[in-house]
């Protein structure tokens, strides 16, 4: 027995026959409930083939077939199918039958295994005697008496399901069956349900599954509400941590933007870098004595004990801002310097001004 059938047997009812003095019982599972089997006395048979109908007509029309064929409208319908042949057993229950038995219930043919193989059989049941007519593995014809069918009631059955009556005159030998655990028929979810589980299990599974369900949901959600709340604390941790930082970084910001603000106005060739840069090329011996500043132009005047003008213009060679230089001798050994100051050096000066 692998682990599904094990399972099944788990859920498998208890059944018992209904009005049956000798209290016979098929023992199930400790979670399948009772079910009630009423006998095939007790039921009328029917059955519909509907294989001319596709998959989803059928179930509608067997409910109308179900209304077309009971015998009064109290009575119960039973529903089990083989391929699109559908079979009815319908039970007109007593009144001082339990609301249990009337709510799950199971004919007693439908538990009686079927044939190997096609023909006529005749059934020993607890109560009486079903004749059972099987083609192409279908039961394709029924009939119950009390007592032993005599010739001619067996021969009325023979000919109502077809039968040839010269082939099967004789009644045949009376078979005694065990309930099977399952229906040879297909049947419903619902007849399958109540099938399984009686009410009150079926409520409490229901109850447990609801429960068990909705406690994980709220399970869910209250993680996902501390996990928010842990989030928003971290997040509100590492602002106050961070906040200093970006105080810092913009203040940071603003003084680099003011330095570069206060460098743009300081032009690469102001008084003061020029004048430098003249005094540290004169000769050694030189003093600056005048110093003069024009667009475009810088004269310069200096006393020197250097009396030769080409080392002044050798000192500034190379400078790329003083290099273009122009040197007179002045009387009392003194020398003016005239440089030319370049293009984007004026441009600068222009800027500033």
């Amino acid at each position: 027995m692998n682990l599904w059938n094990k399972l099944a047997a788990l859920f498998l009812p208890t059944r018992r026959l209904v009005n049956d003095d000798q209290g016979r019982v098929s023992r199930g599972g400790p979670f399948g409930g009772q079910q009630w089997v009423v006998g095939r006395g007790n039921c009328q048979y029917r059955r519909e083939d509907l294989q001319a109908l596709s998959a989803g007509k059928r179930l509608q029309a067997a409910r109308l077939a179900a209304v077309r064929h009971r015998p009064v409208p109290s009575a119960l319908a039973f529903m089990a199918w083989t391929g699109g042949v559908v079979h009815f057993w319908f039970w007109d229950v007593p009144d001082e039958i339990g609301t249990d038995a009337r709510q799950r219930w199971i004919p007693e043919s439908l538990l009686l295994p079927p044939p190997a193989t096609d023909g006529v059989r005749l059934l020993k049941l607890a109560h009486g005697y079903e004749a059972q007519f099987w083609q192409k593995g279908m039961l394709a014809g029924s009939q119950w008496w009390e007592h032993i069918p005599t010739s001619e009631s067996w021969l009325r059955f023979v000919r109502s399901s077809g039968l040839d009556p010269t082939a099967l005159q004789d009644v045949p030998d009376t078979v005694s069956l065990s309930w099977s655990d399952q229906p040879w028929g297909e049947t419903s979810w619902l007849q399958r349900l109540g099938g399984l589980f009686d009410e009150k299990a079926a409520w409490l599974l229901l109850a447990v599954m609801f429960a068990a369900g909705l406690g994980w949901q709220l399970s869910s959600l209250l993680r996902w509400q501390l996990a928010a709340d842990q989030l928003s604390t971290r997040v509100e941790r590492m602002r106050t941590e961070v906040a200093p930082l970006l105080a810092a970084r913009e203040q940071a910001e603003q003084a680099q933007g003011e330095l570069e603000r206060l460098q743009a106005l300081r032009t690469p060739n102001d008084d003061y870098v020029l004048m430098a840069g003249v005094i540290a090329r004169l000769p050694e011996g030189s003093t600056l004595l005048t110093w003069r500043r024009e667009a475009g132009k810088l004269q310069v005047s200096v006393h020197s004990g250097e009396t030769d003008p080409r080392a002044f213009v050798v000192a500034f060679e190379g400078d790329p801002r003083l290099s273009d230089v122009a040197v007179t001798p002045m009387t009392g050994g003194g020398m003016q310097l005239v440089f030319e100051l370049s293009t984007a050096t004026a441009a600068g000066e222009e800027a500033h001004g």
